[in-house]
């Protein structure tokens, strides 16, 4: 069975509705004048239903092309954002690592500092993001844990806050 598109969900849509208006418009013929009106009023009603599918066909297609560019973009954005998160995150795990001061090397924590500032710095990430991630990046370096704490919340705060939005 083929994947059902948004192309494909209108064209049996469209194929239904048009075949419910011939049906409707054979029995509305049918009832008022016999048989030869039910085929004139059900050739109508298909002619019609079939008229008016090629017009919004063009424009339905066209909206669910950029609703789907558009959630595209949202979509990479969020991604490029969660991903700011995780590495920040990464980097916090570093500066205080659970297994105490020896569990973490310090080439490993340059390296996941090295990352969470480029996954900051990137173009793509949106502005309250970046500034909250700079905010936390700095802590961090500071090595305060309770600021640190505070700042990587306000961090997925921002994050959670910018893509909410319907």
């Amino acid at each position: 069975m083929a994947p059902i598109t948004p192309a494909r969900a209108l064209l049996l849509l469209v194929c239904g509705l048009v075949c419910l208006l011939t049906a409707s418009g054979a029995l509305i013929g049918a009832l008022f004048g016999g048989a030869t009106a039910a085929l004139v009023a059900a050739a109508c009603a298909g002619a019609v239903g079939l008229l008016a599918t090629l017009l919004v066909r063009r424009r339905a297609l066209a909206h669910f092309a950029a609703a789907q560019r558009e959630a595209g973009v949202r979509g990479y954005a969020e991604g490029i954002a969660h991903g700011v998160l995780l590495h920040v995150a990464a980097y916090e795990a570093a500066v205080f690592p659970q297994t105490g001061p020896t569990g973490v090397t310090p080439e490993e924590r340059a390296a996941r500092r090295t990352v969470a500032y480029r996954m900051a710095a990137l173009e793509e990430v949106p502005r309250l993001v970046r500034e909250a991630a700079a905010d936390a990046l700095a802590v961090l370096d500071e090595a305060d844990r309770t600021r640190a704490e505070e700042a990587l919340a306000q961090l997925a705060s921002v994050v959670r806050r910018q893509y909410a939005r319907p």
